[in-house]
């Protein structure tokens, strides 16, 4: 098995304010040998978690069947496999939806998406062919199309 492709870092959250790196990696090191442990800190109004990483994915899952829901300096933790932002959700915080309702039969796509050219890039608009209610109704999407 090629351990390059597995994952070798933990999430383990809900962690007391009292937990240390040191205290992390003196009980994840027991499992197995522990290349590196982010403690992460700065959300005043949450929990602090942390990143253990391990040099070998066997030692990290064996880490998250036996740490996961045990407790540390008296809160039990949350132990997950760590994501990587390539696997997060696209940020699409700049894309809008624009529902644009009441149009005229002879509206087609083209007419809407040469009203909504001047305001910008659109990645897809949509002339909805069925009336509701006797109107006729459509959608314009904005932002990047990946």
């Amino acid at each position: 098995m090629d351990d390059e492709t597995h994952p070798k870092t933990l999430y383990v959250g809900n962690l007391s304010r009292d937990v240390t790196e040191i205290l992390i990696l003196q009980l994840f090191a027991q499992i197995g040998p522990c290349k590196s442990c982010k403690m992460i800190t700065e959300h005043t109004s949450n929990d602090p978690y942390c990143f253990v990483e391990f040099f070998e994915h066997r030692d990290a899952a064996a880490a998250l069947a036996a740490m996961n829901g045990r407790k540390i300096l008296g809160k039990g933790v949350k132990v997950n496999w760590a994501t990587t932002p390539s696997s997060q959700k696209k940020d699409t915080s700049n894309h809008f939806h624009v529902f644009v309702g009441d149009l005229s039969p002879e509206i087609t796509t083209d007419d809407v998406t040469a009203a909504f050219a001047p305001f910008g890039k659109i990645s897809n608009a949509h002339r909805i062919g069925q009336e509701l209610e006797g109107l006729q109704q459509g959608t314009v999407h904005s932002g990047d199309s990946d």
